[in-house]
């Protein structure tokens, strides 16, 4: 390919990427991933939170216009899952399955590694809002005794814990902490 044809071949790539990226699915896309602080654009795009997002969409804009979707992507459909409608392909439901299992090895997507989609579920948005995933607390259910649950309403009514998960926790906390050994 001589140097004209490889510069006549950018621009034509150029302008094809402009013309994407005033496609609405783009702009959906970004503005709601811009609202949320996953990604963030020079374009002019406002920040939109509300609305859905079908996941064809958001794909079609993460390979045609913005690679960086896709790193963002599962981040945003386990802090977000009700923003998002459509199948997930299969390699994406593996991917959100892994990273909420906290596994250290998973799927890549699109030619992108599994680990830097991980990093962006446990990544702690500015707005503080939403928790990283290996933060997110697991509901488990447990039978106490009459006189240990007296005691944990005890510990609440002190002041000293907002309510009773607060005081089992710092309960096992404290027991794990006496029970290390040098």
């Amino acid at each position: 390919m001589t140097n004209n044809n490889l510069l006549k071949a950018f621009k034509e790539k150029a302008r094809h990427l402009k013309l994407n990226q005033k496609d609405v699915r783009f702009q959906r896309t970004m503005a709601f991933l811009k609202a949320k602080g996953l990604l963030d654009t020079n374009l002019n795009i406002k920040p939109h939170l509300r609305g859905r997002l079908k996941l064809n969409d958001v794909l079609w804009a993460a390979r045609n216009v913005e690679p960086r979707i896709i790193e963002v992507l599962p981040a945003a459909m386990l802090h977000f899952p009700k923003n998002f409608t459509g199948i997930a392909p299969q390699e994406l439901k593996k991917i959100l399955v892994c990273i909420q299992h906290g596994d250290n090895e998973g799927p890549d997507f699109e030619g992108l590694e599994y680990k830097k989609m991980k990093f962006w579920a446990n990544t702690q948005l500015k707005d503080k809002r939403t928790k990283p995933v290996q933060e997110k607390r697991q509901p488990k259910a447990f039978r106490l005794n009459p006189k240990t649950l007296a005691i944990l309403n005890n510990l609440v009514k002190t002041g000293k814990f907002k309510d009773q998960t607060q005081a089992l926790e710092a309960a096992v906390e404290g027991y794990s902490a006496l029970n290390k050994r040098p």
